[in-house]
C-alpha cells in the first residue's frame, strides 16, 4: 500500500482527501494522528501542526506531504483519472477558488466558531457553551449560505458541470456543521439543500460522513427554533 492518509475522522480536511481517493477508487490506508496530543516531533512533519498528512511509499519511505490542498494536487497528478478538476481553464480556476473558500472562510467560521465550541468541550468532559455557536449561526453563516445558494442557481455542481474538488471541499465543511446538530434551512436555501442531497448520494462521501457522525452521536447538539429559518 503506497498511500496513507494521517489524521482524524472529525477533520474536514482529512475527509476531503479520503473522499477524493474514494472517488478515484485509489486504495489507501489511514493512520490516526491527533495534532492536539502530538509532541514536538509532529512539528517536524508539519510546522503548522495541522492534519492531514499524506505518506507515499512510492516516493520514499520518509516522504510525508502536509496540507490538504497540496495533497489534492499531488493526488491529481499521481492518479489523474477520473479527473477531479475541470479541464476548462476558467472552470478549473473556479474549482480552485471554491476549494480555497471552503478551506479558509468556511473552515474559519464553521470550524472555529461552531464545531470547536460545541464539540471540543465535550471531548474534554465539559459542558458545551452554545452561545458562540448560535451567534455564529445567526450572524455569520447566512452570508456563506447566501453566496453558495446564488452560485448553485441552475447548476448541479459548483465548477465545470462535474463533481470536483470544489464540491468535496464545501461538503466536508457542512458535514462538520451537521455533526453539531445544525443544517441550513431547506426552505431558505433550497439550492444548497438539494446540492447537499446530491452529494449525500455519493458513497465516496457518505461512508466517511456516517463514520464521523457516529463519533459524535452521543454529544449534545445545537437546537434552534424552526421559526428562525436558519
Amino acid at each position: 500500500m503506497s498511500l496513507t492518509v494521517c489524521g482524524l475522522i472529525g477533520s474536514p480536511f482529512y475527509r476531503k482527501i479520503c473522499t477524493l481517493l474514494n472517488e478515484k477508487d485509489v486504495p489507501y490506508e489511514t493512520e490516526t494522528m491527533n495534532p492536539f496530543q502530538a509532541g514536538e516531533e509532529f512539528s517536524k512533519l508539519n510546522p503548522m501542526r495541522r492534519i492531514p498528512l499524506l505518506k507515499d511509499t512510492d516516493a520514499g519511505a520518509d516522504f510525508i506531504l502536509p496540507d490538504s490542498s497540496a495533497i489534492t494536487q499531488y493526488i491529481e497528478r499521481k492518479h489523474p483519472t477520473p479527473a477531479m478538476l475541470p479541464d476548462d481553464l476558467t472552470e478549473y480556476g473556479r474549482a480552485l477558488w471554491f476549494e480555497e473558500y471552503a478551506d479558509t472562510e468556511m473552515a474559519g467560521i464553521i470550524g472555529l466558531k461552531v464545531f470547536r465550541t460545541v464539540v471540543f468541550p465535550q471531548l474534554a468532559g465539559k459542558e458545551p457553551d452554545f452561545s458562540i455557536a448560535l451567534q455564529t449561526i445567526r450572524e455569520k453563516l447566512p452570508r456563506i449560505h447566501d453566496y453558495l445558494e446564488e452560485q448553485l442557481e441552475g447548476k448541479e455542481w459548483l465548477a465545470g458541470n462535474m463533481f470536483s474538488v470544489a464540491d468535496i471541499s464545501v461538503a466536508v465543511q457542512y458535514s462538520n456543521l451537521a455533526f453539531t446538530g445544525y443544517s441550513p434551512s431547506v426552505e431558505r436555501w433550497p439550492n444548497l439543500a438539494a446540492y447537499m442531497r446530491r452529494i449525500g448520494e455519493r458513497n465516496s462521501f457518505t461512508a466517511l460522513h456516517i463514520k464521523g457522525a457516529e463519533t459524535f452521536t452521543k454529544m449534545k447538539k445545537i437546537e434552534l427554533d424552526p421559526a428562525e429559518t436558519l
